[in-house]
């Protein structure tokens, strides 16, 4: 109790002192390509499947993936910009490789960003996730989380902006992670995203067709286990390089569709149990998204 207290408190000090800081630098700010854009899905509903691999060369490990989220608020305000979200991510294993795997983990949280516009280009966003990161059938108190993030943004010109920043976990075995990158429009049709963890080429041969490859590094996701479970909590490591197309099928209905592989793959138990080695294998994703 003391530390979510702590880190919400945190969290709320930090915007607090931005917000009464930077008031009214919000105007005139450049166009930021990291900021600015407003071409990618504002809601989504998705739906993968990742194919068997072995564990340690023994049974298989299957995966059925659902992903669904929306834009709750948005407000631009002299102090600052505020977008919250809602999203709901879960993963249902449907061969679970004999190494006792839960039936299905996922996490349903908030996403809360500010930004404060500051002057040259420059941005702060500070990002808030509270949610439950955990074995979806056994929800409990202790489950709730607030991961957090601090990020600086620099709007090089219209077309390039840089991003150099950390992501919080607290509690869990990955307490800071770094998030750095460049997106930079090299036109009309082709726009480059250079990140840390997630990288993407964007081609646009027309206003409702894109075509995407991306490679998404060392992806980790950690759940809090029942309370049965003396293993406590499952960690699941991987990487995935894929290739995708969008179709816009109105001004604000897309159709989604990736195929790629998951590579570097590993599960492990914060306690009890070692880590272990999961084939690559080959997933698919389908699903719809809008901008309003």
């Amino acid at each position: 109790m003391f530390e979510r207290q702590r880190v919400i408190a945190l969290f709320a000090a930090v915007a607090t002192s931005a917000s009464s800081l930077l008031a009214g630098s919000q105007t005139n700010a450049p166009y930021c390509q990291i900021l600015d854009r407003a071409d990618e899905p504002i809601w989504h509903g998705r739906i993968g499947y990742v194919h068997n691999g072995k564990v340690d060369q023994f049974d298989k490990v299957s995966m059925l993936e659902l992903s669904v989220g929306s834009g709750i608020f948005y407000a631009r305000t002299p102090a600052g910009e505020f977008d919250l979200r809602a999203d709901f991510d879960s993963t249902t294993f449907l061969r679970r490789g004999d190494i006792r795997l839960p039936d299905q983990v996922g996490a349903i949280r908030l996403d809360l960003d500010y930004v404060a516009r500051l002057d040259d280009g420059y941005a702060l966003r500070l990002g808030f996730a509270p949610g439950f990161y955990s074995q979806i059938t056994h929800l409990r108190s202790d489950h709730l989380h607030y991961p957090f993030r601090i990020h600086a943004i620099r709007a090089l010109q219209p077309d390039v902006s840089l991003l150099a920043g950390l992501d919080f976990f607290p509690r869990y075995d990955r307490l800071i992670e770094p998030r750095a990158g460049v997106r930079w429009n090299i036109s009309d049709f082709l726009l480059l995203d250079a990140f840390y963890p997630n990288s993407e080429i964007v081609f646009r041969p027309t206003p409702n067709w894109a075509i995407r490859t991306g490679v998404e590094f060392n992806r980790k996701s950690e759940y809090a286990l029942k309370s049965s479970d003396d293993r406590d909590r499952l960690e699941m490591r991987e990487t995935r390089i894929y290739l995708g197309v969008d179709r816009l099928l109105y001004h604000d209905l897309a159709v989604l569709f990736r195929i790629g592989r998951v590579v570097d793959r590993s599960v492990d138990f914060r306690r009890l149990a070692p880590s272990r080695d999961i084939d690559d294998a080959y997933y698919i994703q389908i699903g719809i998204g809008g901008l309003i």
